[in-house]
């Protein structure tokens, strides 16, 4: 009878934290998909009002009252600005002046010939190449900071070199990224910044610090374009800033171009393959960050990427 008991005990005890559990994931699943609601309704507004900004046209620039009192900066017209020819032959050319008078005497006309003075030339030394050292080459900027705000939140996180490590699967050895569990990495295989090319960053968007949790929240399912069967592309991010600080110290500013989402669970290999596309070399200047999707889950692969911003005009 005590066992029948404890047993019926231990069987509501089981049945109240399982209860516990489904209710806390369908509640934590509830208020994740209501900020991501809310991170895109921001997000779209912000697209609006900058898209009607835009279109404004800009003032028209009044027209000057009295004609300028500075003197204008550029080289007038009739200014050449090709450098004229030089007057002194160098110091071991012909003496040209003294050969066409020579050639100008007739050898019949009678008169005394008279050669020209040669001319004094220096006696030219060779000149002594001076071999300066080979310089230095600058040392690599290395991404340390990442700030990029989307709509009411904003990823804030330092970055740090991330590599990979082989693990042993039912397939065989595999290669895998080794991504900070707090703060941003830097795929040390890309590039550094300056160095006119692709920028890698991974961070993670469900576990651990949730680094890249804003950049989940923000894909927008409902306004997706499919490039193909395992690739969508949203303009959601576009036109965002991202600034990079540099162990140089200084800011570096890019501006999101590009926004994917990616297939990456239950895929033919040669897919995952082809989605490593956009962490290789890109021929240009660029960031690419790359994190998972849903909120809730890891079935796929987000894609930003970002060009360098154009200096205001």
């Amino acid at each position: 009878m005590v066992d029948q008991r404890t047993r019926r005990s231990a069987g509501t005890i089981l049945m109240a934290i399982g209860l516990v559990l489904i209710l806390a994931v369908a509640g934590y699943m509830a208020w994740t998909e209501l900020e991501a609601a809310q991170v895109r309704a921001a997000l779209r507004q912000n697209a609006v009002a900058a898209q009607a900004v835009a279109t404004e046209p800009a003032p028209m620039a009044a027209a000057p009252t009295e004609a300028p009192t500075e003197a204008p900066t550029a080289l007038p017209t009739a200014v050449a600005t090709e450098a004229p020819p030089a007057t002194v032959p160098p110091a071991d050319a012909p003496d040209v002046a003294a050969a066409a008078v020579a050639a100008a005497v007739p050898t019949d006309s009678g008169a005394t010939r008279v050669p020209p003075t040669p001319r004094a030339t220096a006696t030219r030394r060779p000149a002594t190449a001076t071999i300066a050292p080979p310089a230095e080459a600058p040392d690599p900027i290395a991404p340390v900071r990442m700030v990029f705000p989307i709509a009411n939140l904003t990823i804030d996180t330092q970055v740090e070199p991330m590599g990979w490590e082989v693990v042993q699967t039912a397939n065989g050895p595999v290669s895998q990224w080794v991504i900070p569990r707090d703060i941003a990495g830097h795929h040390i295989d890309s590039a550094a910044i300056g160095q006119g090319e692709n920028i890698v960053l991974s961070g993670h968007n469900n576990i651990y610090a949730q680094v890249f949790k804003p950049i989940s929240l923000a894909w927008d399912n409902d306004r997706r374009t499919a490039v193909d069967d395992y690739t969508d592309r949203s303009d959601i991010l576009n036109g965002l800033p991202i600034r990079l600080y540099g162990s140089d110290g200084k800011e570096y500013t890019y501006e999101v171009t590009e926004f994917y989402r990616l297939k990456d669970t239950g895929v033919p290999q040669q897919q995952r393959l082809e989605n490593a596309r956009f962490m290789r070399p890109a021929g240009e200047e660029r960031l690419t960050i790359v994190t998972c999707w849903p909120p809730s889950n890891n079935t796929h692969r987000l894609i930003v990427i970002a060009k360098p911003a154009q200096p205001a005009q």
